[in-house]
């Protein structure tokens, strides 16, 4: 059994605890703890040294010092002097002055560069002039042959009527029936012409893909007149026959291989004018040219010609014949 007079007292528990805490730090003697009639004497303050938290001092100073002595030195200096400039203020506008003065030059180094690619050089625009040069001769010689090509069909077709006119008129006859079918003879008449435009009126900086006339647009005109009655249609004056076909090869429409130049084009069908034209304007191929004005901006006109004067195809190809019988 323990003796009360041993037990410790909550006096004797702050002894001890004043002991642990700060006793041999603060170099007491054995009766400092203790005063007149046993009473414990005031506890002294508590230095730096004799926090409980003294072996994490780090930790404590960056929660109550969070930012850096030099910091704090250097923005109360700040705020003393606030009206005089001070020396990285100076250096950090002299560093933006620097910086758009360099972004300046390498702005103008670059657009000079750029100006400078672009520009043709001299070889190149050699043989750009030396291309063109020779798709203009070859279309002068191409139009020369073709020329010729006209000139030698027509002293066949008179030397054959001529062989023919007492011979065989019946024969005569079929022949030039057959070569209006086929477009190898040029027609005259009354007709109607159809125009179409690109959008944009072909202005300089000319149309984009969508507002150009395309090789459909012109095979819905070419369609409706025939079906409207045309006995011979051609287009901006190349002579369609039963074999011709319009294609697009890239924005460039092509008429039996021959490119049209636009941007306006023109598709003729020699015929009965007035027949055609309400033919025409009942048909399907009207309206597509409305839709075509108001979705494309495709400009298009259908007028009545009292003549026209239709050219003659290049002579065909020949795929079939057969022995015509000796009347002599």
């Amino acid at each position: 059994m323990t003796d009360p007079a041993s037990a410790p007292t909550p006096t004797r528990r702050r002894d001890v605890r004043r002991q642990r805490d700060g006793g041999q730090q603060g170099g007491g003697n054995k009766g400092d703890g203790q005063q007149h009639g046993g009473q414990a004497a005031p506890a002294a303050p508590l230095t730096f040294a004799q926090r409980r938290d003294a072996s994490m001092t780090l930790i404590t100073s960056v929660m109550e010092h969070p930012l850096d002595p030099g910091y704090a030195e250097v923005h109360a200096r700040r705020m003393k002097n606030d009206d005089v400039p001070s020396v990285h203020t100076t250096r950090g506008k002299l560093l933006r002055v620097g910086i758009l003065v360099l972004s300046m030059v390498f702005g103008t180094g670059l657009a000079i560069a750029v100006a400078q690619l672009r520009a043709p050089e001299p070889a190149v625009r050699e043989a750009r002039l030396l291309l063109e040069e020779q798709v203009t001769q070859k279309n002068d010689a191409i139009a020369a042959a073709n020329a010729s090509a006209e000139t030698l069909n027509s002293e066949i077709s008179t030397l054959q009527q001529r062989a023919l006119a007492h011979t065989d008129p019946h024969l005569l006859a079929d022949i030039a029936v057959d070569e209006l079918h086929n477009g190898t003879a040029a027609v005259s008449g009354p007709g109607l012409e159809v125009t179409l435009t690109d959008g944009g009126g072909g202005l300089a900086d000319g149309p984009d893909a969508g507002q150009m006339v395309k090789d459909h647009d012109l095979q819905v005109v070419v369609s409706a007149l025939w079906v409207a009655g045309a006995e011979a249609v051609a287009v901006n004056d190349v002579r369609l026959t039963m074999t011709s076909a319009v294609r697009n090869a890239g924005n460039a429409v092509l008429v039996d291989l021959i490119p049209l130049t636009g941007p306006t084009y023109i598709v003729r069908g020699v015929g009965d004018a007035e027949a055609m034209q309400a033919s025409f304007a009942r048909s399907e191929a009207a309206s597509y040219l409305t839709l075509l004005g108001s979705e494309y901006g495709i400009d298009s006109s259908v007028v009545q010609q009292a003549t026209m004067d239709l050219p003659a195809a290049g002579a065909q190809t020949l795929h079939y014949a057969r022995e015509v019988e000796s009347t002599s």
